[in-house]
This record gives C-alpha cells, structure tokens and sequence, in this order.
C-alpha cells in the first residue's frame, strides 16, 4: 500500500494521456484506475518491495499495469513478467531509486 494517489501520479508521468504501456509492454487505461476488474488497470508498484526493505518513495514506485503488478509480486531485483525477465539496479548515487531494465 502506498500513500500515493494513483490518479495524480498518472498526470505527473503521463500527462494528458488516457492510456499508456508499462515497462512490461501491458497497455494500462487511465479511466481503468480503480477497476480491479479491467484488464487495463494500472497500480502502484514499489520496485523495491517494502516487504524487503524498500521505501515509499517516489523514487521507488512504478505505475504498471495489476498483471504486471501481480507477476512480479515481491521479486527482487530480478523477476519475470508478461513472458519476459526484468532487474532492478539501483541509480548510481542515490539511496532509493532504481531503474528497470529488461534482460532478455
């Protein structure tokens, strides 16, 4: 759970987009937000797990689609989803911000 709201976040990555596609290549819908049941819902992930140390910081959070969300689940720092394998590294110099690059 994250104290983020999901909608701003939305705006400040993907302003004035109805629709996007996460690291993952999931197309997430704006208006889906919320919808559990919509194969298009995006959420909020912590790259690093908070279960695993990882804060709840911006720096730390991905907006993906919730079948991306769900496959990678607590993997960390590698994982597979949606047929592909992904690792997180953390961004030279900084405490708690990663980036996602895909490995196959």
């Amino acid at each position: 759970m994250s104290k983020y709201n999901l909608v701003v976040l939305w705006e400040n990555v993907y302003p004035n987009q109805n629709e996007a596609y996460d690291y993952a290549g999931r197309r997430m819908v704006k208006s889906a937000i919320g919808n559990q049941n919509s194969r298009f819902c995006p959420t909020i992930d912590h790259i690093r797990p908070l279960s695993d140390g990882g804060k709840d910081v911006l720096e730390n959070i991905v907006i993906c689609n919730q079948d991306t969300n769900f496959e990678k689940a607590d993997s960390f720092p590698n994982w597979s989803t949606n047929n592909r394998r992904f690792q997180a590294r953390k961004v030279k110099g900084t405490s708690n911000e990663y980036d996602i690059y895909q490995m196959d």
